[in-house]
């Protein structure tokens, strides 16, 4: 039996440096991002780091989620950037549900990147999740990366 799971993929016309700026700054996320609406945490993104995501679904609900850092590793050259992050709290401590988001960057020819991501659920009640409105989220949110990180691609500031 497989996974449940959502992914996005898409390219963007600008540097992986640029797409993991757009990443990484955390405290911007509400600027441009229509699915991921805000994160609470202390201190910059790193291994181990504790962060607390509130989504905004396409019906305009929302919930929130804990959420630890388990990989963070820079894009360099031709290795990819990835980001991961795992679901905390009493579900996953239990059992119930347990969720990884992996977020890739890719170089590509010319200064581009693809930028990719898949969160796998695992766990009992995985057939009560909202796995519709996630790969919605994941969808708007990989445009939104797009749209940001192809508008400061021309030698502005990451902000």
């Amino acid at each position: 039996m497989s996974k449940p799971f959502a992914e996005a993929t898409l390219d963007i016309d600008a540097p992986p440096a640029r797409v993991w700026a757009v990443m990484l700054d955390l405290d911007r996320y509400h600027e441009w991002n229509p699915f991921i609406v805000a994160i609470d945490h202390a201190g910059p993104p790193a291994p181990d780091a504790a962060m607390r995501l509130h989504v905004r679904w396409n019906d305009g609900t929302g919930a929130s989620s804990g959420e630890r850092i388990t990989e963070l590793v820079a894009p360099d050259g031709p290795r990819p950037g990835r980001l991961a992050y795992r679901f905390t709290g009493l579900l996953p401590t239990f059992g119930l549900v347990r969720a990884t988001r992996l977020q890739q960057v890719d170089p590509l020819p010319g200064g581009r990147s693809r930028y990719f991501t898949r969160e796998e659920f695992t766990g009992l009640l995985t057939r009560f999740l909202p796995l519709a409105k996630v790969q919605d989220g994941f969808d708007r949110h990989a445009r939104a990366l797009k749209a940001r990180a192809e508008a400061l691609s021309g030698g502005q500031d990451a902000r």
